[in-house]
């Protein structure tokens, strides 16, 4: 649970280090965790994990978007007003969970293959063992 909380709070799943992301508007996140040395993609084609994460909550916060207005609106409303409603969410959202999806990722990954020795940076093999 430790490993999911990390990748919620967009830290890294192995040693909880922050400073992920070069910058927060530009959604660019580092190759490797700068104080385990983890390399984030750890095979190729590693972020399509990521991309459904987000496709899958998105979509699920558009499809609730739209009940709430219907409820709130009731079902005589017009198309263009649920539009409305949605479309914020709809654009808006997956760039603001594009970071914690990721990090997000990176912790399902860590928990479905474990991380290997070779893998993380000596300095950090040695004072984690100590």
């Amino acid at each position: 649970m430790k490993v999911l909380w990390r990748g919620l709070t967009m830290a890294c799943g192995v040693c909880g280090a922050r400073g992920l992301f070069e910058k927060w508007g530009m959604l660019s996140m580092t190759q490797d965790c700068p104080r385990c040395g983890l390399h984030f993609e750890r095979m190729e084609g590693h972020s399509l994990g990521a991309v459904a994460i987000n496709t899958v909550v998105s979509a699920a916060l558009v499809l609730i978007a739209v009940a709430l207005g219907l409820v709130v609106l009731g079902t005589d409303v017009s198309t263009s007003s649920l539009l409305l409603i949605a479309a914020p969410v709809g654009v808006l959202f997956p760039i603001l969970f594009d970071p914690i999806s990721r990090t997000l990722w990176n912790a399902i990954e860590l928990l479905m293959r474990p991380v290997s020795d070779d893998e993380l940076d000596p300095r950090f093999r040695a004072c984690s063992s100590e």
